[in-house]
């Protein structure tokens, strides 16, 4: 829904979201989990062109403390 849906879009079935609170653990995992990927979250390289593909705001996006998902 990123690359098409806005906020209050009706092609998105809002009333089946649910918010889940991931514990402490579950969320260390996922930051260990993207840690790994490096070459999507650090520079290979010093050209602008090999920047990082991650930017920290999406880094953040999926180590919130909650994920929101559709039932």
């Amino acid at each position: 829904m990123w690359h098409w849906a806005q906020p209050e879009d009706p092609g998105v079935p809002w009333h089946s979201v649910s918010r889940i609170e991931l514990p402490g653990r579950a969320r260390s995992r996922k930051r260990a989990a993207i840690a790994r990927y490096v070459s999507q979250i650090r520079p290979l390289g010093p050209d602008p062109e090999d920047s990082a593909i991650l930017p920290p705001e999406e880094i953040a996006h999926h180590t919130r403390e909650r994920e929101v998902v559709f039932r």
